[in-house]
Formats: structure tokens, sequence, C-alpha cells
């Protein structure tokens, strides 16, 4: 009886399925887990997914939360099968352990390198410092927008880079009442005040903005494609940096927040991503 309740947790699903399941599914009710090596890892990885190698996994599996649908992947499924076996025994009462089948070999959709940066948050504790330190990344990312719809002009992505521009002030708004609310006895500066002595210098995937600025001023300004392009990458960096924080991140009001940060940073990538079609407007003869 008891082997039948664990294995009733235990489920496949095809790696292609997975957008799907990400679109119908809260950021804060899975975890994406690649079991992989960190060379692996750091060569490609699907946005969002927290590092968990095989080769440790049963020394850190029970960090977990069971109250979540726990997602493995690994190259080819195989490894990943393996690591929900693992986790069935290590924790009984998780919700749901989930194999993605076919594994990165067959995700076709972006992928990033390199770690998400989460040594930024990592010189603190203190969910205060964290937090102004994330209002510090959406000053970044809003001085990146500004200047580049500046470059845009009157361009397709130009429109999007002003709405984005507004979207991450509201991001730093958001952290700014978190920090008004839950810690009132260190009140706070007007919000205007606040983001404006913020230097900003890098954004959430850890790129200074005046580097990321570079890479689209030899860009023809009606060539919206190169911001179109840097902006997804910008954005993809911002959710896998948030969507791994917010499993990371120690104290409830944060990981929320992360989990509501990592949601909305989807929600630009989609603004961004139905753009391009104006980049390329239909020949009429």
């Amino acid at each position: 009886m008891t082997e039948q309740r664990k294995a009733s947790k235990v489920r496949s699903l095809f790696i292609d399925d997975l957008n799907d399941y990400q679109q119908s599914h809260a950021e804060k009710d899975y975890v994406l887990i690649d079991v992989r090596e960190p060379a692996e890892y750091e060569a490609g990885h699907i946005p969002g997914a927290v590092l968990l190698p095989l080769s440790t996994l049963e020394g850190r599996v029970h960090a977990l939360d069971p109250r979540k649908e726990l997602l493995f992947y690994c190259a080819s499924g195989r490894r990943s099968q393996a690591a929900t076996l693992l986790a069935e025994d290590a924790i009984p009462d998780a919700k749901a352990l989930i194999n993605l089948l076919g594994g990165y070999y067959a995700w076709e959709g972006k992928e990033l390198v390199d770690f998400p940066r989460l040594t930024i948050f990592h010189h603190t504790d203190d969910p205060r410092q964290v937090l102004h330190q994330a209002m510090d990344l959406e000053k970044g990312a809003w001085l990146f927008y500004s200047h580049a719809q500046e470059l845009l002009k009157d361009s397709p992505m130009g429109e999007t880079a002003r709405a984005l521009v507004d979207l991450e002030r509201t991001h730093a708004q958001v952290l700014y009442r978190l920090l008004a609310r839950h810690y009132p006895e260190d009140p706070l500066p007007p919000f205007q005040e606040l983001f404006q002595s913020l230097e900003g210098s890098i954004m959430e995937g850890g790129t200074p903005w005046p580097e990321a600025l570079g890479r689209l001023q030899g860009s023809a300004p009606d060539d919206c494609v190169p911001f179109g392009e840097l902006a997804l990458e910008i954005e993809y960096a911002s959710y896998d940096l948030y969507r791994n924080a917010a499993v990371v991140t120690v104290g409830e009001p944060v990981r929320e927040i992360f989990f509501d940060l990592s949601a909305q940073e989807k929600g630009h990538v989609r603004v961004i991503a139905k753009t391009f079609s104006k980049c390329f407007p239909e020949a009429h003869g």
C-alpha cells in the first residue's frame, strides 16, 4: 500500500510540454531542477532551472520543498529518472515528482549560458538589503531601456522599450512597497527620491547596462531585431535570477516577491516576442 501511494506521486512529462506546464502553474508551485554537472549547466540550461547535480543529490535533496511539484531534467532523461527515484525515497511526502523525458537534448526553447548571478544577493542575510539590491538591479534595467528607447526612436521596438521602462520602474515600486510594509521601523524616503539615488550600475543578469547599450549602438535605428534579441536575453537572465533566488532565499516575504517578479519577467518576454512581427512588415504587391 505504501509503495502504491509513493508511486502515484511520480510521473513523466515530455520536455516538449514544459512550456504548457509552466504557463498553467504559478512560479511558486514548482521547482525545475537540472541534475547535470555544473560544467553542463554553465554551458547551457533551461531558464529558471536550479542546479542540483545527481552526483550530490542524495546529500542535498532534503532541502527541496515537498509542498512544491519537483521537475527533474538532465541531458536525455536517464539521470533525471534516477534523480526522481532517489527523491521518491528521500521525500516521501513530496507533492509530485516529475521526470522530463527527452531532457536538455530535446529542449527547443531559449537556453541560458553561465550561472545565474545569485552572488548579487549573497553579501547579506538581511532581507532589507536583499530587497534594496533587487531595487538597484531594476534601476539598472530601467536605465538601459531608457537609453535604448532614445536609440530606437520610432522603430517598432522603440514602443516596446518605452513599455519596458515603465515596467522596470513598477518592479522597483513593488519592492519599495514591500520594504515599507514589512519594515516600518526603518522609514524610507519617498519612492522617487530613493529611486533617483540608486546607482543601478548592473542589471538583473549581472551585466552592466552601459555594456549592453554598447552592443546596440552599432545597429541602424530602424533595425529592431538586435534590440529585441538583446532584450530577450536580458529578460531571460532576469527570470533565471529571480526564479533561482526564490528557491534559495530565506524569508517568506522575499521569497514570494521573487516568485512574483520571475513571473512578471516572463510577461516581459511575451511583450518583446510579440513585437518581432512588426520588424518585418508584410510586403504589398
